[in-house]
């Protein structure tokens, strides 16, 4: 038992101690990690179960909260993760041998292995240089070899999908078949206003995790205003009591955190996924002033929480690992992520500063030592989350929640 709270202990030290710019990952409140310590970690929310009332309240505010973000008629909290949201949609909307179209792996898509589950993927027609789906193209290959459904969104995501172009697509040449948006990287930004909407450009259902540009606990979601297909979805998705396809338990605790982090964003989304968007634009144009290889250059750099520095697998891999020594994390396809920095409160310049330190560790500019002190000296000042409420404000959180749903 030692080992794992001296290397809990580590962790959290080193975590304090450093600057997360992993894109699929974010930073909760206080309140929200409160809500996954709570004693809804213990139970089910089943009415079967005696003692669950609560929970099931809890559950009402959590899907009020979410249709509210997304002006969706349709709810589902029920997935554990972003992957059990996509598999939902798949498994519900389309049948074996069904045809999906969708932005490949190697262009930055969601590496789901359609196979696995007896279908098959077409891939839709990627432009590196604007950052989004060629259109033209991708029509073309979808009326030669029509699918049984489209799937827009992906992993590596800086610039909107055109989602309307694409219901055009559908409504005019492919029948009724599912439009699906897989949200997973930019929900929170979506929530916020920014980035773009959806569900009102023309998708049937809006899916993806709440962990990453959505500041929540890891886990799914599903949003829709189509009836038949979220219901579809609903059956693999969900869960009846009798009938359990691919969960049985939603986990309460995650849903209670995932209310209050849906609660968070009604009220600050719009200022932080503003920011989101300025500090990525901020950092990225900074990175290039500095000499520094960034993806999009032609169209902006960026859009949403991610900038994409443009290096090979393997000095990227070189270069993330130099990074890490030094105390700045990132992933190995060098994808840097500003939802978190600014949860935290960094803006403009700060990431300025963070550009600076970085093009300095890729270049050599500075020792090591020197380099580790600017990033100190930089994450001292922000170590509090932001966007978040002031709880003495309220005299009790029960105020909190009926500030927004009177009924509870």
């Amino acid at each position: 038992m030692e080992k794992v709270i001296n290397n809990l202990m580590d962790h959290e030290q080193l975590r304090a101690n450093g600057i997360n710019m992993v894109a699929s990952e974010n930073r909760t409140s206080p309140l929200v990690r409160l809500m996954m310590a709570s004693d809804l970690a213990h139970r089910y929310s089943a009415p079967l179960y005696g003692g669950g009332f609560n929970i099931r309240r809890i559950m009402e505010i959590c899907k009020k909260s979410l249709q509210k973000l997304y002006n969706a008629e349709y709810v589902l909290i029920t997935p554990l993760s972003g992957t059990l949201a996509v598999l939902s949609a798949v498994l519900g909307l389309t049948k074996l041998r069904a045809i999906i179209a969708k932005v490949s792996g190697d262009d930055g898509g969601f590496p789901l292995r359609l196979r696995a589950h007896d279908r098959v993927e077409s891939k839709l027609a990627f432009n590196h240089d604007t950052r989004t789906i060629d259109v033209i193209l991708s029509k073309n290959s979808l009326l030669k070899k029509p699918p049984d459904m489209i799937m827009l969104g992906q992993s590596v995501f800086t610039h909107p999908h055109p989602v309307q172009e694409f219901r055009n697509i559908i409504d005019d040449h492919l029948g009724n078949i599912p439009l699906v948006f897989d949200g997973s990287h930019v929900l929170g930004l979506i929530a916020g206003n920014q980035f773009q909407d959806p569900l009102r450009e023309g998708a049937d259902i809006l899916l993806g995790s709440t962990h990453k540009s959505f500041f929540g606990p890891q886990g799914g979601i599903i949003v829709s205003n189509n009836k038949d297909f979220f219901r579809k979805v609903q059956k693999f998705g969900g869960f009846l009591q009798s009938d359990h396809i691919l969960i049985d338990n939603m986990h309460p605790h995650r849903v209670g955190a995932l209310a209050i982090a849906a609660l968070e964003l009604l009220e600050f989304g719009e200022d932080y996924a503003a920011q989101v968007v300025k500090n990525s634009k901020t950092l990225a144009e900074r990175l290039n002033h500095d000499g520094i290889p960034v993806k999009g250059s032609s169209v902006g750099f960026t859009k949403s929480h991610q900038v994409l520095l443009d290096y090979p697998p393997q000095p990227a891999l070189g270069i993330k690992n130099k990074l890490e020594s030094l105390g700045i994390f990132t992933d190995i396809i060098l994808r840097l992520g500003t939802s978190e920095v600014t949860r935290l409160g960094m803006k403009e310049p700060e990431m300025k500063q963070l550009a600076d330190i970085i093009s300095d560790a890729i270049q050599e500019n500075l020792q090591y030592l020197k380099l580790v002190k600017k990033i100190q000296d930089l994450n001292q000042s922000f170590q509090t989350v932001q966007y978040t409420f002031d709880l003495t404000q309220y005299t009790s959180l029960r105020d909190l929640i009926k500030n927004y749903f009177p009924i509870c």
